[in-house]
């Protein structure tokens, strides 16, 4: 908990997205129902909440995308982040996760069809 809290702190030095409460809330909120592994429930409170994430909140959705196998939730989410959020070393690592698992899916699924052809 002491490390989230001097995270908070660094991120509000560096002029980053301001953390109140409610996007605080948020957070825990979606932390628990990814670790609880309630996607669905999850995804459609980040695409209600959108505005209200914080780039780590959105580094783990893309995360559990991943997880989850959601490609098509996970390009969405890719696609409405801001110059901000990419830039975000959390989000990158996800980004970059994200497309690793989703290249590997695709290039089995290319060498499948190949050897059923």
């Amino acid at each position: 908990m002491n490390q989230a809290i001097r995270f908070l702190s660094i991120q509000q030095k560096n002029n980053i997205k301001f953390l109140d409460s409610s996007s605080i809330k948020l957070n825990l909120i979606l932390k628990k129902m990814f670790d609880s592994k309630q996607y669905k429930q999850a995804f459609e409170l980040v695409d209600e909440k959108f505005d209200t994430c914080t780039d780590i909140t959105i580094a783990s959705a893309i995360k559990a995308c991943a997880v989850s196998k959601d490609y098509t939730r996970g390009i969405n989410i890719h696609r409405k982040l801001s110059p901000n959020s990419i830039n975000n070393s959390y989000t990158q690592g996800s980004l970059i996760q994200f497309y690793s698992e989703s290249f590997i899916l695709l290039i089995t699924i290319i060498l499948y069809n190949k050897v059923n052809i």
